[in-house]
């Protein structure tokens, strides 16, 4: 089955201006985990997760109405195309340590959010155990939606997070 099926299409989006307390309000008032973040001209900028504000925010003992989104949200989104399969969804999720990613179209318009939870409602446990440990014995590859030729590699913090997706093609100058 094709990501694009089960995508959920209600997109949250919060100002990188507004404070985590209004972040916090807002998915509690919705009843998700994640939005999207957007600068003042409704360009998406970042992904903020309940994840990334427990381990970014918490340790930095601040006042929630003080701290602002843009500096505790994930800077790049993850995503993938609407036409992966969802097992080739789950596997990079798992590879990538992360419990959400954005799905686009053919033209790059994001379609909305999908979780590992949304996944494994459509894998068996078998599939699952299988997606879990793909990522250690198959290379999965992510073609540079600008050259088309290049694949997009992470590039990774001091601490082994993912900070950016970048092309390694030498004359493309692609970065998510």
């Amino acid at each position: 089955m094709k990501v694009g099926k089960i995508v959920d299409t209600h997109i949250f989006t919060i100002d990188e201006n507004a404070s985590i307390f209004e972040a916090a309000q807002m998915m509690n008032m919705n009843h998700v985990y994640g939005l999207f973040v957007v600068d003042q001209s409704g360009k998406y900028v970042g992904m903020l997760s309940e994840r990334s504000m427990l381990k970014r925010f918490i340790q930095r003992n601040v006042k929630p109405d003080s701290l602002k989104v843009k500096s505790v949200m994930r800077h790049h989104i993850p995503k993938v195309p609407s036409d992966y399969d969802v097992k080739d969804v789950a596997a990079f999720l798992s590879k990538n340590a992360l419990t959400r990613c954005a799905v686009y179209d053919d033209t790059g318009k994001i379609l909305g959010l999908v979780t590992i939870t949304d996944l494994a409602r459509y894998l068996s446990s078998e599939k699952i155990y299988d997606v879990l440990f793909s990522h250690k014995t198959r290379d999965y590859t992510y073609i540079c939606p600008k050259c088309s030729t290049g694949k997009l590699e992470a590039v990774y913090s001091h601490k082994g997070e993912i900070t950016i997706f970048k092309c390694n093609n030498p004359d493309c100058d692609y970065v998510e």
